[in-house]
């Protein structure tokens, strides 16, 4: 009975009251999460570099508006009206749908940006965004076997 009220002692520390053993990180682990954090903005320019998906849309409309009317107009036949209109239509829905997608990814881009900002914001409070650290900076939590290197 002494053995499983240990363990269920234990249990409720390590799952309800966070009270378990931290391990230590070993510096591998650490130079790889300091060269990450360190290159934090070129992150940014990859989540940044889909905000000019309104100019596209824009475009796209402007071309496939100019597409209509020229192909309508150059079409001679009325047999080939009937498909051009046909293919026409088919493409204008096609440009609904992709306004409609490109708005959404809009909405997502700006949650995605803001997310984005908020990570980088907590990360410069305890480290430097854009350099690297080095090696002295930051030992906390390391496991080099030398307990004097905290900060």
């Amino acid at each position: 009975m002494k053995k499983f009220e240990n363990d269920l002692y234990k249990l409720i520390n390590e799952k309800y009251l966070g009270e378990e053993q931290e391990q230590k990180i070993t510096k591998e682990e650490r130079s790889s999460f300091l060269e990450a954090v360190s290159n934090f903005h070129k992150l940014g320019e990859m989540v940044y570099s889909n905000a000019k998906l309104q100019e596209v849309t824009k475009t796209l409309q402007s071309v496939m508006e100019q597409a209509e009317k020229v192909t309508m107009q150059e079409s001679e036949h009325w047999f080939d009206n009937m498909t051009v209109s046909r293919h026409m239509k088919q493409m204008n829905e096609a440009m609904k749908v992709f306004e409609k997608t490109a708005g959404e990814m809009n909405g997502l881009q700006q949650r995605l940006e803001s997310a984005y900002e908020d990570m980088g914001s907590v990360l410069n409070r305890y480290y430097k965004i854009n350099e690297a650290l080095s090696e002295d900076q930051y030992t906390a939590g390391v496991d080099d076997g030398d307990a004097s290197d905290g900060i």
